[in-house]
């Protein structure tokens, strides 16, 4: 005899479906208030983590910014697991994070022939070949988190564009880095390494990228072939004090949603040399509001107001996964 169709087991099966649906792809479930849930600390990273990853697995096009925040984040596991023992949940979540981000890879329909030719020769090295690990450490009162900025924040809006590197400048150098080989560690131009020690005025994403070829090259195997290791920290210190300096400014202006990217990379940059002034959980709490206040508003996606709708969200992937690792 068959069953009598009504409208409540019609529901019920269309709810099974779902459940058995978002269990196989991990795809484009709707978010719920992380405000709802009573987790603690170690839950809210990685569900933080697992979000974000959703929305790559969701995305029909990974984008030469997704696919470097991958790399880089798989890079940051695989550190601290090479020189910190994990605790035997810690090593099936690290494990299944490196899983899921391979297979988002795999499965993005864009791939390194859509990318420029500059982007594709370094996504296929940058945190693959050659790279250096060393050990993971928060840093506590290395940066000056008092330093002046009122006068900074006066004029912020006419000079956050100012200074060296490029974009241009910044991918030509990140290229050469990645492409450093041991047989020969040399950089092919003086530029590069100028702008890795300049300590010019430099504003904004200027700042960040000048950080991040710094860690880039502290982390490549030719680094100590370059400069003594105490050079590489010298260097971290000085600029990431200027990088604080900027997020007071733009702290005592409100924080406004145009310079919520910015600040994000300035956390996320700064934060991989494991400076707690900028990878602690006020930053990780303040950049989490952010995506639950576009959340409450129906806007699954807080990056769509701005002028690249993943580049935040792929920010956030690295800043949640370096703070899952570094924070206790």
């Amino acid at each position: 005899m068959n069953p009598v169709v009504t409208a409540d087991n019609m529901l019920l099966a269309a709810l099974k479906l779902g459940l058995v649906l978002a269990a196989i792809s991990g795809c484009c479930m709707l978010p719920v208030s992380l405000a709802d849930r009573e987790m603690d600390r170690q839950q809210e990273l990685p569900q933080r983590i697992y979000g974000l990853l959703d929305k790559m697995s969701c995305s029909r096009k990974l984008n030469a910014s997704g696919t470097f925040a991958l790399l880089l984040a798989e890079f940051l596991i695989k550190q601290k697991l090479r020189y910190v023992p994990p605790t035997r949940f810690e090593r099936q979540l690290y494990y299944h994070l490196l899983h899921r981000m391979e297979h988002i890879k795999s499965r993005s329909s864009v791939s390194l022939a859509t990318a420029t030719g500059i982007e594709r020769q370094i996504l296929e090295s940058a945190f693959q070949r050659n790279v250096m690990l060393l050990p993971p450490s928060v840093r506590y009162g290395q940066l000056d988190a008092n330093g002046e900025y009122e006068q900074l924040a006066a004029i912020y809006g006419k000079v956050v564009n100012e200074g060296h590197p490029n974009r241009t400048q910044s991918d030509l150098c990140m290229r050469e880095i990645v492409e450093l080989e041991l047989r020969n560690c040399k950089l092919p131009s003086h530029e590069c390494l100028e702008l890795l020690t300049s300590d010019a005025p430099t504003f904004g994403y200027q700042r960040t990228h000048q950080v991040l070829l710094l860690y880039m090259l502290q982390h490549h195997v030719c680094a100590p072939h370059l400069s003594p290791p105490q050079v590489y920290e010298l260097l971290a210190k000085s600029h990431c004090n200027e990088v604080v300096r900027e997020q007071n400014a733009i702290r005592s202006l409100g924080l406004p949603e145009q310079y919520r990217d910015l600040y994000l990379e300035q956390a996320t940059i700064c934060g991989l040399f494991g400076y707690n002034e900028v990878l602690n959980w006020r930053n990780v709490m303040e950049i989490g509001s952010w995506f639950e206040d576009d959340a409450d508003d129906g806007d699954d996606n807080v990056a769509d107001k701005s002028h690249d709708s993943q580049h935040i969200n792929d920010l956030a992937l690295v800043f949640y996964i370096n703070a899952m690792l570094l924070l206790h």
